[in-house]
């Protein structure tokens, strides 16, 4: 039985479009290109139908209707213009602007707020309120949420997100009218891990982020798409910089089919690792080398008898099909294994799921190198008792601690090669030979395939801040090493 759901026929603003009979107007407006004002509406969420400044004119109908709870009918003719439709917005931001404090200079909203785009479009030239405004109060409702009460126009938008996404519950609506606000259930806080969503969806400057709080205005941010590394749901995110390339914020971007508008809060603040204990220039037995005398010296600890490659599910699929072709033409008898974080048990909440794999490309370790299971295979390495001549270890995990398995496979180790784009633990453990500098997700492009198998390619979103190098451009420089006397071409974009 095909679950496919039937299709209508309706005219918005005068063009004929075909869409699911269970869609509401507003959704049928924003797929056909068409923009419908809307505070409290949201996609990913309930609707509530009170900010009221989607309405629309329907032929057939004595007055202007909530675009966001009318549901689309066959023959339907939907106007989003008009002098009856702008006037009831207009009347709209009217009385949402009544009590509203003018604090734009001050608002860290400011330059992406919906009641200024609005009120440029739809407020009136003057003020007729002459009387003293409501106010509101301030609160701290967690630790990375603060609220400004005398600028929320009660959407509701947050409090349906603690309800219907995290299931925490925490939020309500207090008071009635005009002194409506949002306020904590008694000994509870806002400290679930999804929290900073509610700050994405206020579509005022009501929740703000106050990891983000006074940092710089947005529109001296530059952005750019990726995909959130943090584990292996891959959420798909908007990385925003300012002016000096130093990352301020990561938010979601919308993908239904992975994390639809939302993302967690660790997600989101793991960045500060691209500015922190970077490994800046290659090193031979911690002393720092030129990229020419790292190379040779990792080609020669690579011709050891015995010697392994180790690569983490940190690493994209396009480094992994690197090392693969490299090993599998110049190296054949290393033996290549993975290894990844270990995995816990998932947070799951009514909307949402955090994966307990922190490992962005597990799954692409089994796609392109055919390793079912990361940590059964470290473990088979750990438990081997033959020693290792040199371990080509292919790190790129922020913030790895040292686990058993690993720590069995480096002491059995005569020497280490490591890439990793940090000087952590790994490379402080004491037999690490040579170290090669390579880059952060943000600095380099690739691909990471997750939990539920999609492949999903992100670009870098900003310049290298060290001189290392992506492990695709590593390996073809280490090829080029061996075959240099043959006439090989350095690649482009290759440092010797």
């Amino acid at each position: 039985m095909s679950t496919t759901p039937k299709e209508v026929k309706l005219k918005i603003d005068g063009n004929e479009v075909t869409v699911p009979a269970d869609w509401t107007v507003i959704k049928a407006c924003q797929e056909n290109g068409v923009d419908v004002p809307h505070y409290c509406y949201h996609p990913d969420l309930s609707i509530a139908g009170n900010c009221r400044i989607c309405m629309v004119g329907v032929k057939g109908m004595p007055r202007p209707v909530v675009s966001c709870a009318q549901p689309v009918a066959e023959g339907m003719e939907v106007t989003t213009t008009g002098k009856d439709v702008e006037e009831a917005r207009k009347s709209v931001m009217e009385f949402l602007l009544i009590n509203h404090p003018l604090d734009c200079p001050e608002c860290d909203q400011s330059g992406e707020c919906k009641l200024q785009d609005y009120s440029y479009d739809l407020g009136r030239d003057h003020g007729r309120f002459h009387e003293e405004k409501v106010r509101k109060s301030k609160a701290t409702m967690g630790p990375h949420v603060k609220y400004w009460g005398s600028r929320c126009i009660v959407c509701t938008r947050c409090v349906r997100f603690t309800d219907e996404v995290s299931g925490e519950g925490e939020l309500n609506v207090i008071y009635r009218g005009d002194r409506s606000e949002i306020a904590l259930f008694p000994g509870k806080n806002l400290d679930n891990p999804l929290s900073l969503n509610t700050v994405d969806i206020c579509p005022v400057g009501a929740l703000v982020s106050s990891d983000f709080l006074f940092q710089t205005r947005v529109w001296n941010l530059h952005s750019g798409p990726s995909v959130c590394s943090d584990c292996a749901v891959g959420c798909n995110s908007r990385v925003d910089l300012d002016a000096t390339d130093h990352i301020k914020r990561i938010v979601p971007r919308q993908n239904e089919a992975v994390n639809k508008s939302w993302m967690c809060d660790s997600g989101r603040l793991s960045f500060d690792y691209t500015r922190e204990n970077r490994l800046q220039k290659p090193k031979l037995h911690g002393k720092d080398a030129t990229w020419r005398e790292a190379r040779r010296s990792a080609l020669e600890l690579l011709s050891t008898p015995g010697s392994v490659a180790l690569i983490s599910a940190w690493n994209t699929s396009e480094a992994m099909a690197s090392i693969k072709g490299f090993l599998g033409d110049e190296f054949p008898s290393v033996r290549l294994f993975g290894y990844g974080n270990p995995v816990v048990a998932d947070q799951v909440f009514p909307g949402f799921t955090i994966s307990g794999d922190k490992n962005p490309n597990r799954a692409g370790l089994k796609e392109v190198l055919g390793i079912n299971d990361a940590q059964a295979s470290i473990k088979s390495l750990a438990g081997e008792s033959s020693s290792i001549g040199c371990l080509l270890l292919v790190h790129n995990i922020p913030n790895f601690e040292i686990t058993p398995e690993m720590r069995a496979i480096l002491d059995r180790s005569q020497n280490v090669v490591l890439l990793d784009f940090a000087t952590g633990e790994l490379l402080r453990y004491g037999n690490v030979a040579v170290a090669l500098p390579t880059l952060t997700v943000f600095e380099k492009s690739g691909t990471f395939v997750n939990r539920t198998g999609i492949s999903q390619t992100f670009d870098r979103v900003m310049e290298p801040v060290t001189y290392g190098m992506p492990e695709t451009e590593l390996f073809a420089a280490l090829r080029h090493e061996i075959h240099k006397d043959a006439g090989q071409p350095l690649k482009a974009g290759v440092r010797a």
